[in-house]
């Protein structure tokens, strides 16, 4: 069995987290249900060996836009453990 895409949200926005079967590129795209001043749709396309910095920056990112605020680190460790799953 395999993850191939996987949909988080949070209070303020949510996130879709893809790899598609053979692929090397993992696709991550977040929006936000009341942008405000903010972007309402960021996507990001990573290869599938991206590094752990790249991801977990990308996981601060998402877990702000999704809960609508700066979270704990454990707050972004949470979608950060779920990028991993696309990770080669």
């Amino acid at each position: 069995m395999r993850t191939t895409r996987i949909e988080l949200e949070g209070d303020h926005g949510s996130v879709a987290i893809e790899r598609k079967a053979g692929s090397a590129t993992i696709r991550i795209d977040s929006i936000i249900r009341d942008p405000g001043k903010e972007k309402a749709w960021m996507t990001w396309e990573l290869s599938a060996t991206a590094s752990e910095d790249e991801l977990f920056r990308i996981a601060e990112i998402v877990q702000r836009r999704c809960d609508g605020a700066t979270g704990t680190n454990s707050m972004v460790h949470d979608y950060f453990r779920e990028m991993q799953r696309f990770q080669s």
